[in-house]
């Protein structure tokens, strides 16, 4: 498939081999990202699609919030995905990002009514296959931790409302506490980030398939934390510019916003 790049083929058979023989499927389990992950990254209009971006573009708080969470993401994002700003200073930044967005909630009135209404609704959209995807963990009970730096609230309810929520699920991500009439007020310690991911992965099992779209998202899980660790990165952005450098954090790179369909049969592979 030429949407699908290997960083090098026989270092993934080795991988594939170390599980198949020596650890087996009892032993594996899934890391993954959410947003444009899991998610397709854009909407069909060209919009950025994440547990954050939803609730501005489906105008539940108004223009004025959607201007600013806008204004916020056109800050932020670049220092998030750039390769030239230093660790300590993109993790301060995406701090400084939670922490404004928010205090935009708070002020535009976000409530735990409007997050069931989002998620019941079409604005994310998991990737093609990825309801399959799921229903393989599901069935053959492979724990997945969903660790994101989005919103738990938004995340957990649209799973759960398409049934997908299974005992093998946990999601890790940024948790809305609201007030007894249901407005949101303050958020779990501490902010989970593209940047600290890796202090708040649990890999209860031996080998671990990876799944992320950005650099960071590849070290979610260290080698020195699994017996084997499979990196499947999601390039959303241009892939002339930046296939490289995927390359040189994951094993698999899927391009293009493209579906599911090679970690489904990767993990057919792994379940040999």
């Amino acid at each position: 498939m030429d949407h699908v790049l290997i960083a090098d083929e026989v270092a993934l058979r080795d991988k594939i081999a170390q599980l198949n023989y020596y650890t087996g499927i009892e032993q594996l389990c899934v890391v993954s990202d959410w947003d444009r992950t899991l998610t397709k990254a854009r909407t069909e209009d060209g919009q950025d699609a994440t547990s954050y971006s939803v609730i501005a573009h489906g105008a539940y708080l108004g223009e004025a919030y959607r201007v600013e969470m806008d204004r916020l993401y056109a800050r932020y994002r670049p220092i998030e995905i750039s390769q030239n700003i230093s660790h300590r200073k993109k993790q301060k930044a995406m701090r400084d990002w939670w922490m404004a967005a928010l205090a935009m909630m708070q002020k535009y009135g976000l409530t735990e009514e409007i997050i069931e209404d989002i998620a019941a609704r079409e604005f994310m959209r998991l990737r093609d296959g990825a309801i399959d995807f799921f229903n393989i963990l599901s069935d053959r009970d492979i724990p997945l931790l969903i660790l994101s730096a989005g919103i738990d609230n938004v995340i957990s309810k649209f799973l759960e409302f398409r049934a997908l929520l299974t005992t093998n699920v946990t999601v890790t991500a940024n948790k809305l506490i609201f007030d007894t009439q249901g407005a949101v007020t303050r958020f779990c310690e501490p902010v989970i980030h593209s940047f600290n991911k890796a202090r708040h992965a649990s890999t209860p099992r031996g080998c671990v398939l990876l799944l992320g779209d950005t650099i960071e998202d590849a070290q979610m899980v260290d080698n020195a934390d699994a017996d084997c660790v499979i990196r499947v990165g999601f390039l959303n952005e241009p892939v002339e510019e930046n296939s490289a450098t995927y390359l040189c954090a994951y094993d698999i790179v899927i391009c293009n916003d493209a579906s599911m369909v090679p970690v489904i049969e990767l993990l057919e592979t792994l379940c040999l």
